[in-house]
C-alpha cells in the first residue's frame, strides 16, 4: 500500500513534524510505503500564501501521478497549503484521510476556552466573532482580524467536509466534537503514541518526587498545582516538585512559589533535552498534568506511561481516555486545589500504590501507545477506505 502525506511545513520540527517523521519510519513495518510532502514557502511568506493554496493543487496532482498512492493523508492544512490541493485527490479518485491534531476545525482559535477561562460548550458558531475567548485579540482594531480567522475556519470546514472521506482523531473526545460541530461521520479514533524511553523503566525509587513537564502557560494550570503543594509538603515534608518547561507564566509561577513559602520544595529546570527529560521521568514517582483546557491526547501522559510512571491529571477533555482513575493514575476536578492536594496526599501515604500504578501505566503504553501500534491502527483506517473505494 502507498500513502501520500500532506502537511504545511516540514522545515521546523514541531509536534506534527516530529509525528510525521516517526510515522514515516514505522509505516513500512505494516506494509505501507509513505511519501511526506510539504510546500516550500511562497513568495509572500507562509501567512500570505495560505490564501493562494490553489497553486499547490497542480503540484499534488503530479505527486499523485508519480507515486500512485492508494490514500492521501492530510495533516494541519492551515498555513501554506490550505485544503485546495485535496481537490486533486478527489479528481483522481484517491480517498482522503485527515488527522485533526487539534481543535482548529471546531474553534477558530483552537483553544476551546472562553474569556473567563472556562471550557467552551458551543464550538464554532457566530458567538466566535465576539472578542474575549482565549486566543482572540482584544480591541476594536482587531475586529477585522478576528472576523477573518472565523471566516477562514468556516471556509475550511465547508471544503474539508466535502473533500475528506475519513477524519481521524487522537481522542474520542475530539471525535465527538467533530461529529457534533462539523457533522463528520465515522470519525476514526487513533490515539497518539510516545517513543520508547532511552533506558528501560526501573522501579520507583522516590515516590515523593513529583514532575510536571510542559509549557508554562495559563492553560496548563501549574498555579493550581503550586497552590496544592503547601498542604502536600505539610503532610509529606520530603515531597519535591520538579517543573520542566518554559513559557510566558514562568516568572509569575516562580513568584508564586516564593509567596507560598515553598522554598526548595519546587525546582524550575526550564526546557530539557530528551536525555535529561528521560532522567527526570526515571527519578519521578508521579507525573502531574493539572491542565485547565480540554487536552486532546496529551503526549506528556503517554511519555510518562512509557517510562513506567503513573499520572495525576485533570478530569477533562481526552485525558480520562488515557488515565484510568485508580489503575494507571488518578483524576481530579479541574482547578480544584483541595481535590488535587487530597489525591496527592493519599498516593504519597501509600507508595506501593504509586509503584503498582506505574507498572500498569507501562503495560498500557506497551499495549496501546507505541509507534508500532499507531502504525497498525493507521493501516486499518487505510485498508478500510481503500477497500471501500475499490
Amino acid at each position: 500500500m502507498k500513502v501520500l502525506h500532506l502537511t504545511d511545513d516540514m522545515s521546523l520540527m514541531g509536534g506534527v513534524q516530529r509525528y510525521l517523521a516517526t510515522v514515516d519510519s514505522v509505516l513500512p513495518t505494516v506494509g505501507v510505503h509513505s511519501v511526506v510532502w510539504a510546500p516550500e514557502a511562497g513568495p509572500l511568506g507562509g501567512a500570505a500564501s495560505r490564501w493562494y493554496g490553489r497553486r499547490y493543487r497542480a503540484r499534488v496532482r503530479r505527486l499523485i501521478e508519480d507515486h500512485a498512492p492508494d490514500v492521501v493523508h492530510a495533516h494541519n492544512l492551515w498555513m501554506r497549503l490550505s485544503p485546495f490541493p485535496l481537490e486533486a485527490a478527489a479528481a483522481a479518485g484517491v480517498p482522503v484521510v485527515m488527522t485533526v491534531h487539534d481543535y482548529a476545525l471546531v474553534c477558530p482559535r483552537k483553544w476551546m476556552i472562553t474569556g473567563d477561562d472556562r471550557p467552551c460548550e458551543s464550538g464554532f458558531s457566530g458567538r466566535c466573532l465576539l472578542p474575549g475567548c482565549r486566543g482572540s485579540h482584544e480591541g476594536v482594531q482587531w475586529a477585522p482580524y478576528n472576523a477573518l480567522r472565523w471566516l477562514k475556519t468556516g471556509v475550511h470546514r465547508r471544503m474539508l467536509g466535502r473533500l475528506v472521506d475519513r477524519f481521524v482523531s487522537p481522542s474520542r473526545h475530539l471525535a465527538r466534537w467533530m461529529e457534533r460541530s462539523l457533522g463528520a461521520r465515522d470519525v476514526a479514533h487513533v490515539a497518539n503514541f510516545a517513543q520508547p524511553p532511552l533506558d528501560p523503566p526501573g522501579p520507583v525509587a522516590q515516590p515523593s518526587s513529583l514532575l510536571f513537564a510542559g509549557r508554562l502557560g495559563r492553560e496548563k494550570g501549574v498555579d493550581v498545582l503550586l497552590r496544592a503543594m503547601p498542604a502536600v509538603v505539610g503532610r509529606h515534608p520530603e515531597a519535591r516538585l520538579v517543573v520542566a518547561g518554559d513559557g510566558p507564566r514562568r516568572s509569575a509561577l516562580e513568584s508564586l512559589v516564593d509567596e507560598l513559602g515553598l522554598g526548595r520544595a519546587v525546582v524550575f529546570e526550564g526546557v530539557l533535552g530528551p536525555k535529561a527529560l528521560g532522567r527526570r521521568y526515571a527519578d519521578a514517582g508521579l507525573v502531574l498534568l493539572p491542565t485547565l483546557w480540554m487536552e486532546n491526547c496529551p503526549v506528556s501522559v503517554l511519555e510518562a506511561f512509557a517510562h513506567g510512571r503513573a499520572v495525576a491529571a485533570t478530569r477533562i477533555g481526552g485525558v480520562p481516555e488515557l488515565v484510568e482513575d485508580g489503575r494507571t493514575g488518578v483524576l481530579f476536578a479541574r482547578g480544584d486545589v483541595r481535590d488535587l492536594s487530597e489525591r496527592l496526599d493519599h498516593l504519597l501515604t501509600e507508595p506501593q500504590l504509586i509503584e503498582r500504578m506505574g507498572a500498569a501505566a507501562a503495560a498500557a503504553w506497551a499495549d496501546r501507545y507505541t509507534p508500532e501500534r499507531h502504525a497498525e491502527n493507521l493501516r486499518a483506517v487505510y485498508d478500510d477506505l481503500a477497500t471501500g473505494r475499490s
